[in-house]
């Protein structure tokens, strides 16, 4: 069986930087499968990472046109997060 050195804070922060950079350009490439929104979302919130959509254009922005997009899985999955 092969044992395993633990990763060090570098290693971790540099796997995370990537995992953001990845789910980044997931978005950005549009027509996103409904489980790798559920994916990134969970990253998010494992992160803590969040938004005042109050204060926040782009994210009120962003969440209006999924909330409006009545045949989209994701708007449901968005409902349930901020309604």
């Amino acid at each position: 069986m092969a044992t395993y050195k633990k990763a060090g804070l570098d290693q971790l922060n540099g796997l995370h930087g990537e995992l953001a950079n990845y789910f980044t350009g997931i978005l950005q490439g549009g027509d996103v499968p409904p489980a790798v929104v559920g994916h990134i979302i969970k990253f998010l919130k494992d992160n803590e990472i969040t938004a005042d959509l109050l204060e926040s254009k782009p994210m009120s922005s962003l969440i209006q046109q999924f909330l409006t997009d009545s045949d989209s899985y994701t708007s449901e999955l968005l409902r349930a997060e901020f309604s």
